[in-house]
């Protein structure tokens, strides 16, 4: 008898930890969450930046003529629905750890670089560089991220990018020195 309430205990005991460490996965949150403190020009204007370029408008790219053309030359029958286009024209594209407010057609949004934001978004915690970091938020991307999508032997692509010291620069979004709150 000692024995069944003992193991009964330790299956409860597991099974609450389970649930509680589930609910610890960081969630993709979609650019919309970012948008609300990274749109001031006086803070660095990151989610209008990001807005005007193309990762942004990565998955409506794949609704285009060339991108039917390029999927042909991959042997993709529909780039909106194919993990070979998804992957690159999106963020955490199969994940399952996606928010509610989480959209597929933001394209590649903030979180394709620093990581899920569900964690990290509070203004308590971003505010603090320290805290947003070990709350799962990477500082910047590097060159291995990006080279995840931007290779160039992807059929069908032109290999625009160049090198990622000049590319990242294309896409820089700093918070104005004078104005960075975040505690280093």
């Amino acid at each position: 008898m000692l024995n069944k309430v003992l193991t009964l205990s330790i299956m409860v005991i597991f099974a609450f930890s389970m649930i509680a460490f589930a609910g610890d996965k960081p969630e993709y949150v979609g650019a919309s969450k970012c948008k609300s403190c990274h749109k001031a020009e006086k803070n660095g204007a990151q989610f209008p930046k990001w807005s005007e370029r193309k990762h942004s408008k990565a998955y409506e790219t794949l609704k285009t003529d060339d991108a039917k053309k390029k999927a042909e030359v991959m042997d993709v029958k529909d780039p909106l629905k194919d993990e070979k286009c998804l992957s690159c024209h999106t963020t955490a594209y199969g994940a399952k750890n996606l928010a509610k407010s989480y959209k597929i057609e933001e394209g590649v949004t903030c979180e394709a670089c620093h990581g899920a934001g569900s964690m990290y978004k509070k203004s308590s915690i971003m505010k603090d560089h320290k805290k947003s970091v070990e709350a799962g938020m990477f500082a910047k991307a590097d060159e291995k991220v990006c080279a995840n999508c931007h290779k160039k032997d992807t059929p069908g692509h032109d290999g625009k990018f160049t090198t990622y010291e000049k590319e990242v620069k294309k896409i820089a979004h700093p918070v104005p020195t004078e104005n960075d709150r975040r505690k280093k």
